[in-house]
């Protein structure tokens, strides 16, 4: 996949899945940053709901940046946001990998928006002598609105940004990278209702029970429906601490859960009748009894790279 190719060229380590029916085909990492992306024809077709909560839950508990990427149904050069997932053309998403997106400009209920750099804008304007009313003027909005673009409280409409960088130039408007993109989804995100904890959907008896352990450690836990996991969990043991939690399964599925957990930095924790495993930079296993096992200490004789 060009895609793909086009990760790896540019550094990142990728980790891919041909199922096609998880809610993630593939995860790319580079230093601090990992993306998860799942490939759509059209965001308003394709099961692509369930994709998006379930890749909205892992973003959230692995700390990554969902991307959903369209054949269709969104224009070149711009993002929506679809369940709280942005989405993007696949075009827009290879130029972005490239380093070379345009300004960014996304949909949302109001209109088509652009992101502006506040603080550049208020330097601009107070090196140039204006006032906060001269700028309001300049721009036919209001004083109050002036001062929501310069402390980032506010984005551009199309008109606005256009009257902005005729004014101060091109570096007042933000550029749509990765960076820009997982700012954009954290803001998203936030006006999304809480996820339910795991223990409260899932429906085997053992993983419910060692759910709930995690939980009353203080982890927040969300299940998976359409992932090689059956559940993702964050918390502090010290240190950040998120774990990809699998009930029994194939050695692929489990492999792929342990190349998906080495990627985004975290463990891999494994469930039957008889063990549980914990594997981060070693394997630690433990009877499998969740409310007699010390998870916390397991964790850190485990260890992560």
């Amino acid at each position: 996949m060009r895609l793909e190719n086009l990760l790896r060229e540019k550094g990142y380590s990728v980790v891919s899945s041909e199922s096609g029916e998880y809610s993630f085909d593939l995860l790319a990492g580079r230093r601090d940053s990992v993306i998860a992306i799942k490939f759509v024809e059209n965001p308003r077709r394709d099961k692509a709901e369930k994709y998006a909560d379930d890749l909205r839950r892992l973003a959230l508990s692995l700390d990554v940046t969902p991307l959903i990427a369209c054949e269709e149904g969104v224009p070149e050069d711009s993002l929506a946001t679809f369940r709280g997932v942005p989405s993007l053309s696949l075009e827009t998403l290879e130029r972005i990998i490239e380093g070379e997106g345009g300004p960014f400009l996304y949909f949302s209920k109001g209109g088509v928006y652009v992101k502006i750099r506040g603080e550049k804008i208020r330097r601009m304007r107070r090196s140039m002598g204006m006032s906060l009313g001269d700028l309001s003027y300049r721009l036919g909005v209001t004083r109050r609105m002036v001062y929501e673009y310069e402390t980032g409280r506010a984005d551009a409409t199309l008109e606005v940004a256009y009257k902005l960088v005729q004014l101060f130039g091109e570096d007042v408007v933000e550029r749509m990278d990765i960076d820009s993109v997982a700012r954009h989804f954290a803001e998203q995100v936030a006006a999304h209702s809480r996820d339910t904890q795991a223990s409260r959907v899932v429906k085997d008896p053992l993983l419910r029970r060692l759910l709930s352990r995690l939980e009353e450690m203080g982890f927040l836990s969300r299940a998976m429906e359409r992932a090689p996991f059956n559940a993702v969990a964050k918390g502090d043991i010290g240190v950040k601490c998120r774990v990809l939690i699998k009930r029994n399964g194939s050695d692929e599925e489990e492999r792929f859960t342990m190349e998906v957990a080495r990627l985004c930095g975290s463990y891999a924790l494994f469930v039957n009748g008889e063990w549980l495993r914990v594997v981060g930079e070693k394997e630690v296993k433990a009877p499998s009894q969740p409310e007699s096992v010390d998870l916390r200490e397991m964790f850190q004789r485990a260890g992560l790279q």
